[in-house]
């Protein structure tokens, strides 16, 4: 059995390092590029860019379980 997790790492935070929350806010997400600024909706503190966000939703399902 392999117990090693594997980390990876991308520039957006899943949850706000400042706060706890996990909602977000884009200005126009629907004509956002991708150096579009992601803020957090509680406090407004940066947690990335629509590019990473992209990046994080392409690498699959199993990353991640709540």
């Amino acid at each position: 059995m392999n117990l090693q997790q594997q980390v990876i790492s991308t520039g957006f935070k899943i949850i706000c390092t400042d706060c706890g929350s996990l909602a977000i806010k884009v200005a126009d997400p629907a004509h956002a590029s991708g150096d579009t600024i992601i803020e957090c909706r509680h406090c407004n503190a940066v947690r990335g860019t629509v590019a990473d966000l992209h990046n994080l939703a392409r690498r699959g399902r199993d990353l991640f379980e709540f």
